[in-house]
């Protein structure tokens, strides 16, 4: 899972290098975080529901970007954004962490591994592509989300003999979100 930090490095790259797509950057900026901040992210993923047990086929099931395309045109800033941050949540579960996937592990600890991951950059990546919660019109409410989640892997780092496996490098990051924000959105 990307971390919100990440759908907006690619939401402004993506601008740089489509500069007459975007008529509203803020617009576009909170569309490509606004379906992490729904509880239910079966629905605001656009995903098919399936038992985690099987971690492969939950991923590639778990976001759907053309089920989104199926109920919103594009027209508007925001549903562009909102596209943009399901095709990466998409490329990234089925290309990007695919090998990690393989691992024998629990779908718990892959998921707070990728955090653990995604926060070690998120710092970095902001100063690098400019961005922060600031630039969204939800910069509390992604504030609050990541509280949450830090809790959970805080109470993960408090078990006996815990250590995260980082599930990719920085360099895999950077050039991950430079293919992403070379995507170009689909015609309606």
């Amino acid at each position: 899972m990307p971390s919100q930090i990440t759908h907006l490095a690619v939401a402004k790259r993506f601008i740089e290098k489509h500069p007459h797509v975007i008529k509203d950057m803020q617009r576009f900026f909170d569309g490509s975080v606004v379906p992490d901040l729904d509880s239910d992210k079966g629905r605001s993923h656009y995903g098919i529901r399936t038992e985690k047990d099987d971690i492969l086929k939950y991923n590639r099931e778990k976001v759907n970007p053309e089920k989104f395309l199926a109920t919103h045109n594009l027209s508007d800033d925001f549903d562009k954004g909102q596209y943009l941050h399901l095709y990466v949540d998409y490329k990234c579960y089925n290309e990007f962490l695919l090998d990690y996937f393989h691992q024998d592990k629990p779908s718990k600890q892959i998921n707070i591994d990728i955090y653990e991951a995604s926060r070690r950059d998120d710092e970095y990546l902001s100063k690098k592509y400019g961005v922060t919660y600031a630039d969204t019109s939800y910069a509390h409410e992604l504030e609050v989300l990541n509280a949450t989640w830090d809790n959970e892997a805080a109470e993960k780092r408090r078990q006996p003999g815990c250590c995260f496996d980082m599930p990719y490098d920085l360099d895999a990051l950077e050039k991950f979100i430079e293919k992403m924000s070379d995507t170009e959105l689909p015609e309606m």
